[in-house]
C-alpha cells in the first residue's frame, strides 16, 4: 500500500517557505502522495472549522507540482475531494490539463458531488442536481482530454469541435477516483471511472463498512466487463498522532457552531445509505474533529485497509495551534510521529 497525507491548503500559515519546508520533509519520509481539499465560497462560521485561508485546490496543486520537481521527487497530487459542480467544465477541463502536463503525469482525480448548501447556492448552482452535474460535467472533461478536436452535447454542455490544445500527460486522461457512497456512485465507479476514494472513518468498524462496499464495487465493475481493477484510496483518516495512551480517545474540535443552524432532513437512499439536507435559511455548521490516536492504533488501522486491498492511505494530520507548537510546528511534529511510530509497521509499495 502507498501511503501519503493531506497538505493543508485551507491553512493561512500555508505559503511559500512553508510549502517548500513541508514538501521537503515529506520528501525525507518517502511519502507517496499529497493531497488537497476544495471549497470556493463558505459562511463566515463555516470559515473557522473548514480553515482561514482556504487556496484554490489547482491553483495550490499547480505550485506544489513545480515545488516537487525542484526538489527532485514526484509524489502523486491527488484530492479528497475537488467538488466537480462547482467550475465551469471546459475551463476546469484546461486547467488539469495543464497541472498534469506540468507535472509530468502525476494528477490522480478525486471527484466528488459536493454536500455544502450555502456552497451550492452562492454559486447559483441547484443541489439536487449535484449528481447530474457531476457525470455530465466528467464525461465532457473526458472528451477535451482524450481527443485533440472534440464534440459534446449534453444538458449542461454542448460544442462541436473544439479544442482546449493542451493535452494531459496522462492519456486518454488522469485516473479518477470518485468520492461518494450508495448504489449510484457505485455503479458510475463501476461504469465509468477508475476507482474510489471514500473517508477513513472513526474507527474499525468503519473498515468492515469499506470492505462490505469496496466488495460490492468490485461485483459491479466485473458485471460491467471492466480489465483489471478498480484503485482505492483511503482519505483522510483525522487524527492527531499522540505515544501518549492516556491521551487516546479524546477529540481536538476546531470550528464555531452557526447561529442558523436548523435541524435537518434525513434522506435515506436505497441501500441504507443517509445524509443530511438542510433547508433554505439555515446553515450547516462544520467542525474539524481530530481524534487522539495512539500510533500503534494507527498502524492497525492502515494495515486494516491495507488487508482489505487499499492501493492508498492518506492521513490528516493535525496543523492546529497545540500547546507549545504553532501551526507549522505542530504539523511537523505529527509528521515526525507518522515517520517515525507508524510508518515502519505498515507493509509500504
Amino acid at each position: 500500500m502507498k501511503v501519503g497525507m493531506l497538505l493543508p491548503n485551507y491553512a493561512r500559515w500555508f505559503r511559500g517557505d512553508e510549502i517548500w519546508e513541508i514538501c521537503e520533509k515529506a520528501k525525507e519520509m518517502k511519502l507517496d502522495s499529497l493531497y488537497f481539499v476544495d471549497h470556493i465560497m463558505v459562511t463566515p462560521h463555516q470559515y473557522v472549522g473548514y480553515g482561514n485561508g482556504y487556496m484554490d485546490q489547482w491553483a495550490a496543486m499547480s505550485y506544489v507540482a513545480a515545488v516537487t520537481n525542484i526538489q527532485g521527487w514526484a509524489p502523486i497530487l491527488g484530492q479528497c475531494v475537488w467538488v466537480v459542480p462547482y467550475r465551469p467544465p471546459i475551463q476546469t477541463a484546461k486547467v488539469i490539463a495543464t497541472v498534469d502536463s506540468l507535472s509530468n503525469g502525476r494528477v490522480m482525480i478525486g471527484a466528488g458531488s459536493g454536500y455544502n448548501e450555502n456552497e451550492f447556492k452562492a454559486l447559483g448552482l441547484n443541489i439536487r442536481e449535484r449528481g447530474d452535474y457531476t457525470d455530465e460535467y466528467l464525461m465532457a472533461m473526458k472528451e477535451l482530454w482524450a481527443n485533440p478536436v472534440a464534440s459534446f452535447h449534453g444538458k449542461y454542455i454542448n460544442f462541436d469541435e473544439m479544442t482546449i490544445s493542451v493535452r494531459p500527460a496522462q492519456q486518454p486522461h488522469p485516473p479518477i477516483l470518485y468520492g461518494a457512497r450508495g448504489p449510484r456512485p457505485f455503479r458510475r465507479i463501476a461504469e465509468r471511472y477508475d476507482g474510489w476514494v471514500p473517508g477513513a472513518g472513526k474507527d474499525f468498524d468503519s473498515v468492515k463498512t469499506t470492505e462490505k462496499e469496496w466488495a460490492e464495487i468490485n461485483s459491479l465493475w466485473h458485471e460491467y466487463g471492466r480489465k483489471g481493477k478498480p484503485y482505492l484510496s483511503i482519505a483522510p483518516a483525522f487524527r492527531q498522532l499522540t505515544t501518549d495512551k492516556s491521551k487516546v480517545g479524546h477529540d481536538v474540535v476546531k470550528g464555531v457552531g452557526s447561529p442558523n443552524l436548523g435541524d435537518p432532513d434525513m434522506v435515506t437512499l436505497s441501500g441504507g445509505h443517509s445524509y443530511e439536507r438542510y433547508s433554505d435559511g439555515t446553515e450547516r455548521s462544520y467542525l474539524s474533529t481530530f481524534t487522539m490516536t495512539h500510533v500503534d492504533d494507527m498502524a492497525n488501522l492502515m494495515r486494516a485497509y491495507s488487508d482489505i486491498g487499499a492501493d492508498m492511505f492518506v492521513a490528516h494530520l493535525p496543523s492546529y495551534r497545540y500547546g507549545e507548537f504553532d501551526n507549522k510546528s505542530m504539523l511537523l511534529n505529527q509528521m515526525d510521529m507518522y515517520a517515525e511510530h507508524v510508518l515502519p509497521k505498515v507493509n509500504r509499495d
